[in-house]
């Protein structure tokens, strides 16, 4: 009979353990410390090892609370495995399962043939062991034959750094105040700006507070900054916008409104 002395606390540390693995790798809690994915793969382990000592006890139980046990825990390990793949963006994460499954079918398959049929386990086992190490040859010779030869490293492609482009012309310079974000404070410096075609215009946030500089008359299409942090600063070349007015906000605080008029070059 199975020992329920070691199946309860087996029980509780494989769940517990389980639990903590899905959360640690699945980014769903950002509070897991470096390496609770490691003392709670720790925990689901010990748990397993104290659920199969205490399913084993005595032999294989046929029961019904020891069949009960076994559905539970394997609907657990499924419930939050399912979850986990849908959480989980690592690309090795399917070939880890595949790893698994191919090392807990055959082992559950003599497991079963040691204690039923003691007699076919041997052919058995020497079918599996050799079906096993045929697939790991053919994994491994096909890593270095096939056309993606996963199994030889990959040479690092050197990705080019970007460049910043700085404003092309000579620079007009708006100030976007601090306490901006209050209606009726003041908000841009100047809050009317009249610049020569071929000025680059540069908008720096000089409040705490994110901003955006987005062109109100056809909602960004002409410019937009996108989110502003404190300190940030966003360039519009005049040559591309052309000459005429262009009323601007800050669709995070639409009462910000500003003009930029830009106009002919005077020699």
């Amino acid at each position: 009979m199975s020992n329920w002395d070691l199946m309860m606390p087996g029980m509780g540390l494989t769940s517990i353990g389980l639990a903590g693995l899905v959360i640690s790798y699945a980014e769903i809690a950002h509070t897991f410390i470096d390496g609770m994915h490691a003392l709670t793969g720790l925990t689901m382990f010990v748990g397993l090892i104290f659920l199969a000592t205490g399913i084993l006890d005595g032999g294989i139980s046929t029961s019904n609370r020891a069949k009960a046990t076994a559905l539970v825990i394997l609907s657990i390990s499924l419930g939050f495995g399912m979850y986990a793949m849908t959480m989980n963006t690592s690309n090795y994460t399917i070939t880890i399962a595949g790893i698994l499954m191919a090392i807990a079918f055959p082992a559950i398959i003599i497991s079963y043939l040691a204690m039923k049929h003691p007699v076919y386990l041997k052919p058995v086992g020497s079918i599996v062991a050799i079906a096993g190490a045929t697939g790991i040859i053919m994994w491994i010779s096909f890593g270095f034959v096939s056309p993606d030869t996963y199994i030889i490293p990959q040479e690092a492609v050197e990705v080019p750094e970007e460049v910043e482009v700085g404003p092309q012309g000579p620079v007009y310079e708006i100030a976007i105040l601090v306490g901006s974000d209050t209606p009726d404070n003041p908000d841009y410096d100047p809050d009317v700006a009249n610049v020569p075609l071929g000025n680059s215009i540069v908008w720096t946030n000089d409040d705490i507070v994110a901003h955006t500089v987005t062109s109100s008359a056809d909602q960004g299409e002409t410019f937009n900054s996108g989110l502003m942090a404190e300190g940030e600063t966003f360039i519009v070349e005049t040559s591309e916008i052309g000459v005429g007015e262009f009323e601007y906000l800050c669709i995070v605080h639409p009462w910000m409104v500003s003009t930029i008029t830009v106009e002919e070059a005077t020699e």
